[in-house]
């Protein structure tokens, strides 16, 4: 566990990364399933500037690392120059990209067909940059490492990290009611489904190899001792995050009746039974009122529906994200 201490920042960037930039992947799927209004568009611009500002930490983590003499361990462990520099350049690519896609959306000057297609762009490239960090490590000299599986891994981190932080945008936008009309719940939520699958199996594979190759040079001594405790806190949070954005596609439908029966039961009928029953003006209070109480009623039931699934996706984001720093942690700590 000291060599996972002591790479903490190597930790956070490879977690926040693939989900930061995995984000564009949930957006991608909301902008080619959805067509949002100016107004939800421009809120869904300005708060894109929450994955970039988790994609700039990762990058100062680092950077920070790169200059700290815990770096030496990248030589030790085989992390070659040419593998990390495809990294380096990937990962500038890929800020530079998604950077100009939110100053030009900003100003207002993309059209729909281009956000759809530039988005889409930047989602595939979010998948390539997490690939490429996979593998620069499976390239290495640390046995447990080389495998195809780690690559595979980070795609799947991408996905599910990144697809619920790309609905988190949407619905702290207060977008999320207009996209949950289309397909774009189903589609987010079976990517995020796939991408959970694809990384539990490279976190349990991953463990699985090193204690193996442990077993054939030590019979019989648990190589980390506790480890299953990290599988498990990663499978809790990849499951945690799928039940809170299935819960935040309900839409808060379970309180409409209440909401309805609520509204229905505050209308002031006493002030109705002095009128005569053919009185037009009976019929049209009524009809003005019972309006009123149906569109107050759906636009509270509409603002604590907003409400709860942002805080729905706020909880999931934290979930998955442990689950991820839970992964590198037992990824950085099988070293043999």
């Amino acid at each position: 566990m000291d060599l996972a201490y002591l790479q903490l920042p190597l930790v956070f960037f490879t977690a926040a990364a693939p989900m930061s930039s995995g984000a564009f992947i949930g957006l991608a799927i909301a902008f080619a399933t959805t067509r949002f209004s100016a107004e939800e568009l421009g809120r869904i611009d300005r708060w894109t500037l929450l994955p970039l500002a988790i994609l700039a930490a990762s990058f100062v983590a680092v950077l920070a690392f790169s200059f700290a003499p815990q770096s030496a361990l990248l030589a030790i462990q085989g992390v070659g120059l040419g593998s990390l520099g495809f990294v380096a350049v990937m990962a500038v690519l890929f800020a530079v990209a998604a950077l100009v896609y939110w100053v030009v959306a900003m100003v207002g000057k993309l059209a729909d067909g281009v956000r759809k297609v530039y988005v889409g762009f930047l989602g595939v490239l979010a998948v390539v940059l997490s690939v490429a960090i996979g593998v620069a490590y499976s390239l290495s000299d640390v046995s447990t490492w080389a495998s195809p599986v780690v690559p595979l891994g980070f795609a799947g981190y991408c996905v599910v990290g990144g697809v619920p932080l790309g609905m988190f945008v949407v619905a702290a936008a207060r977008a999320l009611p207009t996209a949950r009309a289309t397909r774009f719940g189903s589609i987010a939520l079976i990517s995020a489904f796939v991408g959970a699958v694809v990384s539990i199996f490279a976190v349990t594979v991953l463990m699985m190899n090193a204690q193996a190759t442990a077993a054939a040079v030590l019979p019989g001594v648990d190589f980390l001792p506790g480890a299953w405790v990290y599988l498990v806190v990663s499978i809790v949070g990849f499951v945690a995050v799928l039940a809170c954005m299935r819960g935040s596609l309900g839409g808060g439908r379970s309180s409409a009746p209440l909401g309805s029966t609520a509204g229905a039961s505050a209308m002031p009928w006493n002030s109705f039974d002095d009128a005569p029953v053919g009185d037009p003006a009976r019929t049209d209070t009524v009809r003005t009122d019972a309006a009123h109480v149906r569109d107050t009623a759906s636009a509270g039931e509409s603002t604590a529906a907003t409400a709860s699934s942002v805080g729905l996706l706020a909880l999931g984001n934290v979930a998955v994200l442990v689950a991820l720093v839970a992964a590198r942690v037992l990824f950085y700590a099988l070293q043999i």
